[in-house]
């Protein structure tokens, strides 16, 4: 797995947990691409398709496993991003999607990932990500509404929340991360960026929480907020709907008042129902073994001929690479 954690969320996260958990339970793992490995772990773009081709062809038994975030022209990120992906998909031997949408946004939507494969969840740590323990201390006697993201891009959503926040001012927001298009006013509390330890003791000292995003494929935050016992309030978009099922609500800004009182008339029945739901369906031991599973029973594809490649291209997949003139006609001269 040659991806470096960082803190941004995302891959990271989900990286991290999946190290922890390989780590955890014995399984042997390397971030070296010298070393000694039967599978290679590869995201979306993260890793350039020269590399995986070249790990290809000097490992005749080595399988490679795409997961598979979503179009990344579909929630607003660098379309070229997508290029990449479905190349690196013309070189995997099994294909994993974060979530229905994510399957759908890859290959109806947008035609970027030529491979069929299992849907599998994002995990979350169900201990760390908990409604017991520490607590941040914020406002009482308020309603009190978890918002994060660490990005800005607009399909986040997050620009929404100042218009909420202005209209709704018997509402306390507690924004974790960036949210630059929020005006600071009374009722509006920013939290900044949070290590994991922080966003889990600000999460359960919440009541409910907002996602805005759109076309978002499997947000992590969502599923950590489930297992700190937070009900959704959400845009109905994306992977976010079947994530969250029947705890939360699909809102928008004329909706939004009338969903937080519902969930706030009985609060402890809808915090209980999340925490279940993220314990039955995304707790590490159950979507790391799945993941094992679909990769150990996986079979070595060969390396894509040209004719793959070209016939693929003609059926509007981006898996032509950028070439210079002169090595498009090397290209061309070859057998």
């Amino acid at each position: 797995m040659p991806i470096e954690v960082k803190p941004e969320g995302g891959v990271y996260t989900f990286v991290g947990n999946f190290l922890r958990w390989l780590t955890r339970h014995d399984w042997p793992h390397t971030a070296d691409l010298q070393s000694d490995f039967d599978l290679l772990f590869v995201n979306s773009w993260v890793i350039r398709p020269s590399v995986v081709r070249r790990l290809k062809r000097l490992k005749p038994m080595l399988k490679v496993a795409h997961r598979i975030d979503g179009a990344a022209a579909d929630y607003g990120s660098n379309p070229a991003s997508d290029r990449i992906q479905a190349r690196v998909n013309l070189l995997a031997d099994v294909s994993i999607f974060q979530s229905e949408y994510s399957k759908y946004s890859t290959r109806e939507k947008f035609t970027v990932v030529a491979q069929d494969g299992p849907v599998i969840y994002n995990p979350v740590d169900i201990e760390q990500f908990a409604p017991g323990g520490v607590r941040r201390e914020l406002p009482t006697g308020r309603p009190l509404v978890a918002c994060a993201s660490w990005s800005v891009n607009r399909g986040k959503g997050t620009w929404r929340i100042d218009e909420l926040a202005a209209r709704h001012q018997d509402v306390v927001f507690v924004l974790c991360g960036r949210f630059d298009a929020v005006q600071a006013r009374p009722n509006v509390v920013r939290m900044g960026h949070l290590t994991r330890e922080g966003m889990a003791e600000t999460l359960r000292a919440c009541d409910v929480f907002l996602n805005l995003s759109e076309n978002d494929p499997c947000p992590n935050v969502v599923i950590e907020a489930l297992a700190s016992g937070l009900p959704i309030l959400y845009k109905s978009s994306g992977g976010v709907p079947e994530l969250v099922g029947d705890c939360g609500l699909p809102i928008d800004r004329s909706t939004f008042r009338a969903a937080l009182e519902r969930m706030q008339s009985c609060l402890p029945e809808w915090k209980r129902r999340a925490r279940e739901r993220a314990v039955g369906c995304f707790a590490p031991d159950r979507i790391f073994p799945a993941y094992l599973d679909v990769m150990a029973g996986a079979r070595r594809r060969p390396l894509p001929t040209a004719g793959d490649v070209w016939r693929l291209a003609r059926a509007g997949y981006p898996v032509w690479p950028r070439l210079s003139v002169k090595a498009l006609l090397a290209w061309a001269r070859r057998p």
